[in-house]
């Protein structure tokens, strides 16, 4: 799962520092803005994992150059950006891409079809002059006027990808003041660009998991690999409003089929494992209870994590698939 990059790059950050702006949301809206702009049947309706980056800065967690001196929060930095994470250090050199100085990413799909879109911090013409500089030569893209510097799925060889360590995740790119979105082809990119006739909020289903999660400042909502009990996962870490605040995840199950409801009720509770310890060694309380979205119905546990705990727990345990395990009652 492409959350794994996402994390890694995050504990780089947290533990070692890794060497005309879009205004931001109201917040609360974040997600389900972003969330507006993507096709409902593009990359993101598979996954899609979301982070805001301009709430960190307003908390100073990070600012618009590099980390802050917040090592706790720091930890849920990075969230949307996909692959491109791992790399937030020297972007701005080689790309001038800054992601410290974006509003919010979010990284959507799986291999192959793959891809990013950040708002907000960007410089257009400065992005695209240093992209054309390595070699990138000009696509239209979901009639847009973008970059290129491989065809569709094919990995790319520029000085600039071999130097960033990057296979396929910049070889389409289309970047305006207000947005950049980058992918491995042509169609995903353009998904990613404009909703066009529908977006992930008129997916019953999508919209019903971001009703769940709420006021979040990361999120990662993603439909189950083979076919299961749940139609949908969402998790996220709620906003908190200021560096000193106790974090709580919140973690949105939509059932396929109605034995859910009690294997998660049952198995989510702070006797079960995470990470090869109890839950109660990290979290203090789990709260369960119903969000209802239309004709749907959302189970949802709320996790106040210990302080001493990692923030982003429940997406630590998305990644190690523990999840499934304690909501999907075909899981093993």
């Amino acid at each position: 799962m492409r959350a794994i990059n996402t994390f890694l790059a995050i504990t780089c950050l947290a533990v070692a520092g890794c060497a005309a702006t879009e205004k931001s949301a109201v917040p609360g809206d974040g997600l389900r803005e972003v969330m507006g702009r993507l096709a409902a049947d593009g990359p993101g309706a598979t996954y899609l994992d979301y982070g805001d980056m301009a709430h960190w800065r307003k908390l100073g967690v990070v600012t618009d150059e590099g980390p802050g001196s917040d090592r706790r929060w720091l930890t849920a930095v990075g969230f949307g950006f996909g692959d491109l994470s791992a790399r937030i250090a020297i972007l701005p050199e080689r790309t001038e891409i800054r992601a410290f100085a974006a509003d919010r990413a979010v990284s959507a799909g799986v291999p192959p079809n793959t891809a990013i879109r950040v708002e907000g911090g960007l410089d257009a013409a400065a992005i695209r002059e240093k992209l054309t500089g390595y070699g990138a030569k000009p696509r239209t893209i979901g009639g847009r006027e973008g970059l290129t510097f491989a065809p569709d799925h094919e990995i790319s060889r520029t000085r600039l990808t071999t130097e960033l360590g990057l296979v396929t995740q910049l070889n389409q790119v289309v970047v305006t003041d207000s947005a950049l979105v980058a992918g491995s082809a042509a169609a995903p990119v353009a998904a990613m660009l404009d909703a066009g006739g529908s977006s992930l909020n008129d997916r019953p289903e999508h919209a019903a998991v971001a009703e769940c999660l709420g006021d979040v400042v990361t999120a990662t909502v993603y439909a189950p690999r083979q076919p299961s009990g749940v139609s949908l996962y969402g998790v996220g870490l709620r906003r908190p409003a200021k560096t000193s605040d106790q974090a709580v995840n919140v973690v949105c199950v939509l059932p396929r089929v109605a034995e859910v409801v009690q294997t998660f009720t049952s198995r989510f509770v702070l006797q079960a494992q995470a990470g090869g310890k109890p839950l109660a060694q990290l979290a203090d309380r789990i709260e369960h209870d119903e969000v209802r979205s239309g004709d749907l119905a959302v189970r949802r546990a709320t996790v106040t994590v210990k302080r001493e705990a990692p923030v982003a727990l429940a997406h630590q345990m998305v990644l190690r698939a523990e999840l499934e395990r304690l909501a999907d009652p075909g899981a093993p």
